[in-house]
């Protein structure tokens, strides 16, 4: 079946998170691979540092979408370029707010941001932005995600990042207005004014960009997570811990993917009340671990329906 047309609704995102090992790679291209069977436009985007969507296709996959049947591209995101990227803007932030830094020699300190904590998330961050707003036009982006400790620092971050620039907000606002006190009482004039403080501009900005961020992370029409775990006790646990994170920031998971469940294995009894409001979906395991090429792909069913997304 052909690519049907986009009708102008804007992408859907398919989030695939779980423990590292647990297959996440796995049932996020089996569902990109059979989404693009029924006719859908999708785009398949690792934003894992350790990329494993080029041994599951078997081919070469880099920044840009490559094609992997009519309907479907892939693609790794290469999270170091993007540090390298948001270390250089803010260099040049900082240097156009500071234009004094020169005199001082404060370009030196500049070098101290490779290290500044959260920079991998924050690269995350802006990998996601940046597929959701180049590729708008598939009908689904669906993307294949770090282990549980970055997944969940990087779905956080919108909401960390307003609480402390909300408040930088208004710390900068506080200090324009005594400023503007002072130059009144000093010179006799007019003092410093809030709409043309570039600091606090950029601060604004940023507000209305995590804002938006946060929103589309916490939409169900728009994003759709996929809680994926084994049958072992330390999966079973971890996914406890993602599951609770994921409550606590209101991201929502509509499914729970049981995968690798061997052949008369008992399903835990205690999923559905470890995972109240989930739809528990379960993936048999395979003759083989290693679930690699299209052939391949292509002889395994779903892990859910489709037709659904």
């Amino acid at each position: 079946m052909s690519p049907r047309p986009t009708a102008g609704r804007p992408a859907r995102l398919l989030f695939f998170v779980g423990k590292g090992g647990v297959g996440k790679t796995t049932m996020a291209s089996l569902v990109a691979l059979k989404l693009a069977r029924s006719g859908r436009r999708v785009l398949l985007n690792s934003i894992d540092p350790a990329h494993n969507l080029h041994d599951v296709f078997e081919l070469p996959l880099g920044a840009r979408p490559r094609q992997i049947v009519p309907g479907l591209e892939a693609m790794e995101t290469d999270l170091d370029s993007w540090v390298k990227r948001y270390l250089r803007q803010t260099e040049e932030d900082l240097r156009s707010v500071y234009r004094y830094q020169e005199t001082f020699n404060l370009h030196r300190y500049f070098r101290t941001l490779r290290y500044s904590p959260g920079l991998e998330e924050y690269a995350v961050l802006l990998a996601l932005e940046d597929t959701v707003r180049r590729y708008h036009d598939r009908e689904f982006i669906i993307f294949d995600t770090p282990p549980t400790a970055l997944t969940l620092r990087f779905l956080a971050l919108p909401d960390n990042a307003l609480l402390w620039l909300t408040e930088l907000s208004a710390l900068r606002s506080l200090i324009l207005e005594k400023k503007s006190i002072i130059v009144r009482v000093k010179h006799g004039r007019r003092g410093v004014l809030k709409d043309t403080d570039p600091i606090l501009d950029k601060i604004e900005a940023l507000i209305e960009r995590y804002r938006a961020v946060a929103a589309l992370l916490k939409e169900p029409e728009r994003s759709r997570l996929f809680l994926v775990l084994n049958p072992d006790r330390l999966s079973l646990s971890e996914s406890r811990v993602i599951w609770k994170q994921l409550r606590e920031l209101h991201i929502g998971v509509g499914h729970v993917i049981l995968n690798k469940l061997r052949e008369g294995e008992d399903v835990p009894q205690s999923l559905s009340r470890e995972f109240p409001g989930a739809r528990l979906v379960i993936q048999p395991r395979k003759l083989c671990d290693d679930i690699t090429g299209l052939e391949l792909l292509e002889s395994l069913p779903a892990p859910l329906d489709v037709a659904e997304l």
